[in-house]
């Protein structure tokens, strides 16, 4: 089996997107350390592909790679992530925005639980991946608000027996975790740093309805735009 994959779900739309996060990503990670598949759900007719592309494409793969990543298209890579696919659980995950609180059953802030994101997902077990697709084509899956992403906090919770990483229970930070910190982002001896842990994947997320959406240019201190623009390029 080859080593690892990370596969980004898209189309047309996410085009730009896309290059951004490739490119990001290859500032720090070339294609034979890690191949990355852009998966054209174009003619995918499931009226629920984008809710279900993570398991799914994640199942099309897991018999050839030992590691696979999922990744969505609005996010850009600011730094050496090898450590992501060096974990030993069945997956790993990263956490929501804690300014946007989401709970599903008892899990999440309201509970004094976690509640993670779908926006990054490391997958190591096959048995995992078939369970989440599998109950995201059942009557369920419509129940929940948030589709696969509930589905995926309660396998990764209690009530089930695999073994998950968190990735943002370190001295890294890998997506929504760090919206409400991006103002407080430097950059330090080359690293884009807030609060003392390193920012390594900024994931813009919310959907596509804010115009506003990717501009970081906004968010970010001059320091750190200037090293974006480096990475994007």
């Amino acid at each position: 089996m080859k080593p690892r994959v990370l596969f980004v779900p898209a189309d047309k739309k996410n085009d730009e997107n896309f290059i951004k996060l490739l490119n990001s990503l290859r500032k720090f990670h070339d294609e034979r350390e890690l191949p990355v598949i852009r998966y054209d759900l174009e003619d995918v007719t499931d009226p629920h592909k984008w809710y279900k592309a993570k398991p799914m494409i994640a199942q099309k793969l897991m018999d050839e790679y030992e590691v696979v990543i999922g990744a969505d298209a609005d996010q850009i890579i600011l730094g050496d992530i090898s450590h992501i696919w060096e974990t030993k659980g069945d997956v790993a995950v990263v956490l929501n925005d804690p300014n946007y609180p989401i709970n599903v059953w008892d899990i999440g802030p309201k509970f004094g639980s976690l509640y993670f994101n779908n926006g990054l997902v490391v997958m190591k077990s096959k048995e995992f991946v078939n369970h989440w697709l599998r109950l995201c084509n059942t009557p369920h899956f419509d129940r929940y608000q948030f589709r696969e992403q509930d589905i995926l906090n309660l396998l990764c919770s209690d009530y089930f027996d695999y073994t998950v990483d968190c990735l943002d229970l370190s001295d890294k930070i890998h997506g929504e975790l760090a919206k409400g910190l991006w103002a407080k982002a430097e950059v330090v001896d080359g690293k884009v740093m807030i609060e003392g842990k390193q920012l390594l994947v900024i994931h813009f997320g919310g959907g596509s309805g804010d115009p506003m959406k990717g501009n970081y240019r906004t968010r970010f201190q001059k320091d750190v735009v200037k090293y974006i623009d480096g990475a994007i390029k």
